[in-house]
């Protein structure tokens, strides 16, 4: 079995080979052919939103790599964070190949910590794809800051901030906060595009956005002075150890806010539990999946389409975007980011938890 892994942008970001035999169904040695046959992609989240836009930018390209050019639709199946969405995907998912899933931050996150609402079994379906994403944290001019060198200005001040939950992808920002010492009120229920508008009006002053939102959208904000960023969240590289996102060198990562704002490198169980969550929400923010039990020749199709896909010059000019210049992981090699991602060490589960119900009230299982 072999480990490949596709990589855009000159940021190599590998992980430890993990070889392991799997058991796959039995399956006849004819050729896989999609010809003429509906591939159905499910998205649990409303159209529009960052899971949507990122499979309607690679749809054309799958149909185009995979063998017989089949016709693909996207069915979004929104509510509660994307949970029944991947619960009937996980109920219903045919295992030929003409089933696939984008999986997202939120996805992993409800993996994770609302196990009591879970049916999926995200940690047995088998990656096509892996896109990591970064972020920006921003704040409103109106707090005083100019720019990254003036996080501490930040401590102190009446802060607001909206989200979908406290649980769910925002947690990374969350306990950046934490860490950081600054105080904040909070709006849940919200999704991306809603905050970011609230943002603009005034009524929240401290935002984070995914790459692809910033760049398209914050940043206009940026240049016409409503927004300044403070810090991005940085991507992990193959040694564990927290550096700058590719897409924005000249901006320090949390690691480098933290000692802008302290003094001192951080440490201890708190910044242990954000690497994990940094891992989980960052390193794991989009994927294509397919059901657990898939026969090897159809994952082998798929993942073939895939590499086909990073490699086609027309993706770039059409497409690249979506990936922002981040590594992309296909088959066997997002493998050990996955299990790694949802995988806490114990100190670092009982300081989330811990962190969690004493700050917004909420209980993790």
């Amino acid at each position: 079995m072999n480990l490949q892994i596709s990589v855009k942008g000159a940021l190599c970001l590998g992980v430890a080979a993990c070889f392991i035999t799997l058991p796959v169904a039995k399956v006849s040695a004819q050729k896989v052919d999609f010809a003429g046959k509906r591939i159905e992609i499910t998205v649990p989240f409303a159209p529009g939103g960052g899971s949507d836009v990122y499979i309607r930018a690679l749809q054309p390209f799958l149909e185009k790599h995979l063998p017989g050019n089949p016709t693909i639709i996207v069915r979004n199946i929104p509510g509660a964070r994307g949970i029944p969405g991947a619960n009937q995907f996980q109920a219903r998912a045919k295992r030929d190949g003409t089933a696939a899933i984008v999986v997202s931050a939120s996805t992993v996150a409800n993996f994770v910590f609302l196990k009591s609402k879970v049916e999926y079994k995200l940690d047995k379906w088998e990656p096509v794809l892996l896109s990591p994403q970064g972020a920006v944290v921003y704040a409103s001019p109106s707090l005083g800051v100019n720019g990254p060198k003036d996080v501490a200005k930040l401590k102190g001040k009446a802060l607001a901030f909206g989200g979908q939950s406290p649980s769910s992808a925002e947690l990374r920002t969350l306990i950046t906060f934490e860490l950081l010492g600054l105080k904040s009120n909070f709006v849940w229920g919200l999704n991306r595009g809603p905050v970011r508008l609230a943002f603009e009006r005034g009524e929240l002053n401290i935002n984070y956005d995914s790459t692809p939102g910033y760049l398209k959208n914050a940043s206009a904000l940026v240049k016409v002075g409503k927004a300044v960023p403070v810090y991005s969240f940085g991507v992990i590289n193959d040694k564990g150890v927290l550096i700058r996102d590719p897409n924005f060198p000249d901006m320090p990562n949390f690691a480098e806010a933290y000692e802008l704002m302290h003094g001192k490198k951080p440490s201890g169980d708190g910044y242990d539990a954000w690497m994990s969550v940094q891992k989980m929400l960052t390193m794991v923010n989009k994927a294509l999946m397919l059901p657990e039990d898939t026969p090897k020749p159809v994952l082998d199709a798929w993942r073939t389409a895939a590499r086909k896909m990073l490699d086609d010059p027309e993706f770039d000019k059409t497409a690249g975007k979506v990936i922002e210049g981040y590594p992309q992981f296909v088959g066997e090699a997002a493998k050990p980011i996955i299990k790694d991602a949802t995988s806490f060490s114990p100190p670092a589960w009982a300081w989330i938890k811990n962190y969690l119900k004493t700050s917004h009230d909420v209980t993790i299982e």
